[in-house]
Order: C-alpha cells, then structure tokens, then sequence
C-alpha cells in the first residue's frame, strides 16, 4: 500500500507537521510513503492546467487521480491519498485489508446556519481516498473532472466543483464505499476541540464514528492549528451537555 500527499513548500508549519505525522504513521504501519511538491502537477494536461492556473485545490483534485492511475499501472496494487492538512489521531490505526476497490472518507460537518441552529452534514470527501488497480471510479472520476472543468465558464468554477461537490453529487446516485474513520472537522468544531469542548464539539462526538484521520480544512482556517494540543485532547473523550443544544442533521 502506497501513500501519496503533497503540500507547497510554503505550506504553513502546523500543515508540515500534519504530513510529518503521517509519514510517521505510514512508517508505523509498513506503507510506502511519497510526497510531492509542486511535481504533483506535472501530470495536468496542459489545457486543464492554463484553465485553472491559480486554483491551487482544482489542479490537485485532478492530479491526484492521474498520479494515482500511473502508479497503479507501475506495479502498486493499492494507492491511498491523504490531503496535507490531515491528522493522524491514532498511530496504530490501519486501513481495512482487503479494501474495496474504491474508498472514500465521511466527513460529519458541524455548523450554524443563519439562525444560529447547528446543522450537520453528512457526505464523503476526497481528502482521503483509496483506489485499487481494478478501480472502475478512478478512470470515470478522471474523466468527469476533466470533461466539467473543459466545459466550464472559468468565472463560474466553483472552489469544490470538481472535488467533493462532484463526488457528494455521484455518491447520491451510487453510493460509494466510505470510512468513516476518515472524518474531516469544520471551523467551529476545531474551535471547540482546541479549547477542550463546546456545543459544536459535543454534537459532532453524537454524529460521527470515532476518527482515527481527520482533514482540519487548511482552506478555511485563519490562524495557527496546535498539533500537539489536538493530539493531547481525545477527541472522542471530550464531553459537553447536549441538553438545549439545537441541531439538525441532514
């Protein structure tokens, strides 16, 4: 099993040690590890590159499908990605053998609306996913994100267009295989878990299964992430009242 990720090389400290940890993890578990720079996009067609040029997050979503492919085609039976702004919890957690072929991570957002109401959205995400060389997602996902972006106005090209908004809109038709051990947490949900609890916090332990992976959202954050104070609060242990909590869950 091999583990791709990448990250720039200004990528923010608390990022860098993200991938530091994993590549721990991989070591830990006796994966192959591989990381990338700016090399991740040598792969892009130069069409979808010149479309989307200064969408850092787009050239990856495809990228990380086409270096996936040419390392299947080279020999490795199985390919897993993880985005560079995810945290291992747990170092002796280990993938499912044998895994399907195709896997995505589930994440559990937590979030106001408008009304102050906290909603939760349950959907897969590609900020971890697993293909095997038998994959029949990988070459249609490949395709459709080719074909979206080569069809799209450049104006109207949305930030998850061809990421997760693509690959919620697909899991509704299909159903995709997803671990739910790989969870992604939103802004304010972070925010509880690094002051040692909050309502955000205590719904999200009520939703989602216990993570062992989690993407912190490098995208939406606005400040430093305190790896070492993430990993010394149990996520799963943190305990809030629920009681006059709001919440609705979709």
């Amino acid at each position: 099993m091999l583990i791709l990720q990448s990250a720039p090389e200004d990528a923010p400290r608390w990022v860098k040690e993200c991938c530091q940890r994993t590549r721990l993890w991989a070591q830990h578990a006796g994966y192959d590890y591989r990381w990338f720079d700016d090399e991740l996009f040598s792969l892009l067609p130069s069409d979808y590159h010149a479309k989307v040029a200064e969408r850092g997050p787009i050239k990856a979503d495809l990228a990380r499908l086409l270096w996936i492919r040419a390392l299947l085609d080279a020999g490795h039976q199985t390919v897993v990605w993880i985005d560079a702004d995810s945290l291992i919890l747990n170092l002796d957690w280990r993938l499912p053998e044998p895994a399907p072929h195709s896997l995505f991570g589930m994440e559990c957002w937590v979030q106001r609306d408008s009304g102050g109401l906290l909603r939760v959205y349950r959907q897969p995400h590609n900020a971890f996913c697993l293909f095997r060389a038998n994959s029949p997602v990988l070459d249609f996902l490949t395709y459709a994100t080719e074909s979206i972006i080569r069809r799209a106005d450049p104006a109207q090209i949305a930030p998850q267009m061809v990421g997760p908004k693509l690959i919620k809109a697909l899991h509704n038709l299909v159903q995709f295989d997803v671990l739910e051990e790989a969870g992604a947490v939103s802004p304010e949900v972070l925010t509880d878990w690094q002051q040692g609890g909050g309502e955000a916090l205590a719904v999200f332990r009520t939703q989602s299964a216990v993570p062992q992976l989690v993407n912190l959202c490098h995208s939406l954050q606005r400040g430093e992430v305190d790896i070492n104070l993430l990993l010394s609060q149990r996520l799963a242990g943190m305990t809030t009242d629920l009681r006059g909590v709001d919440c609705n869950v979709r």
